[in-house]
C-alpha cells in the first residue's frame, strides 16, 4: 500500500502513474473508488467523475434522457465514497505538512459539495420530466450554456492540479467571475419576464434553482484555484 504521507507535491501534482495515464482522462471517470489513491490522484478521479456529471447533466436537461439521470446517480454516490477516503487520509497527514495541507483540506469537501450542487440540478431536471413542466427554447438553451461553462470550468481546474500554472489559475478565476455575472443577468431579464407574465411560476422556480447551484458550483471553482494560486511559486 501506499506511504499515505507522502501524497502532495504544490509543484507538479501528479504521481507517475496518472502521468502515464494522462491520455485517457476523459475516461477516468469509469475508475472505480479507493483508498490506495493518493491525494493527487484520487482529485483527479472526483475531478473527472464531477466533469461527467455535468455532461450528463447538461444531456439529461436538454433530451430528458432517463440513461443520462441514472448514470449521473451512480457518478454521486462515487463522489461522496471518494470524498471520505480522501479527507481521511488528509487528517492523517496533518502534522507532516500543516502549510500545504491548510491550503488544501477542504478540497476533497469542495469538490463533494459541488457533486450536491449538480444533483440539485439533476433533481430540477427529474421534476421538470415528471410534472412536464414547460420551458421556452430560450431558457433551455440558456441553461445548456451555463451547464457548458460549468464543464469546461471542472476541466481547466483538473488541468491545474495536473500541470498547475499561474496562467491557467488565472484564466480559471477569470472565468468563473464571468460565469457568475452571466448568471446573475440570467436572473434578472428571468425575473422581469416573470413579472410581465410570460413565465410560468413553476418553470421560473426550476430556472432559478438551477443558476444559484450553477454559482455556488463556480464559487467551490474559483475557491480552490485561489487556493492552489497560494501554494504555487511566483512564475510558475
Amino acid at each position: 500500500m501506499k506511504d499515505k504521507r507522502v501524497f502532495f507535491n504544490p509543484i507538479r501534482m501528479i504521481s507517475p502513474k496518472l502521468d502515464s495515464e494522462a491520455i485517457k482522462l476523459e475516461e477516468l471517470y469509469q475508475h472505480p473508488v479507493s483508498e490506495s489513491l493518493t491525494l493527487e490522484e484520487g482529485l483527479l478521479v472526483m475531478l473527472s467523475k464531477l466533469v461527467e456529471m455535468a455532461r450528463l447533466v447538461r444531456a439529461g436537461f436538454i433530451s430528458e434522457c432517463a440513461d443520462e439521470i441514472k448514470g449521473c446517480d451512480i457518478l454521486a454516490d462515487e463522489v461522496h465514497q471518494q470524498e471520505k477516503v480522501l479527507t481521511g487520509n488528509l487528517a492523517c497527514a496533518i502534522t507532516d505538512y500543516p502549510e500545504m495541507c491548510r491550503a488544501i483540506i477542504l478540497f476533497p469537501g469542495q469538490l463533494e459539495r459541488i457533486g450536491d450542487y449538480l444533483e440539485s440540478i439533476l433533481n430540477c431536471c427529474k421534476i421538470k420530466t415528471r410534472d412536464s413542466i414547460p420551458l421556452s427554447d430560450k431558457n433551455v438553451q440558456e441553461i445548456g450554456d451555463v451547464l457548458q461553462s460549468v464543464q469546461d470550468l471542472l476541466k481547466d481546474l483538473r488541468d491545474i492540479i495536473i500541470a498547475p500554472n499561474q496562467h491557467l489559475i488565472r484564466h480559471v478565476i477569470s472565468q468563473s467571475e464571468a460565469l457568475d455575472q452571466k448568471c446573475q443577468e440570467m436572473q434578472l431579464n428571468h425575473v422581469d419576464r416573470l413579472l410581465e407574465g410570460s413565465t410560468a411560476p413553476k418553470a421560473s422556480s426550476l430556472y432559478l434553482d438551477i443558476l444559484e447551484s450553477i454559482q455556488s458550483i463556480k464559487r467551490h471553482i474559483r475557491d480552490m484555484a485561489r487556493s492552489i494560486q497560494s501554494i504555487l511559486p511566483e512564475g510558475d
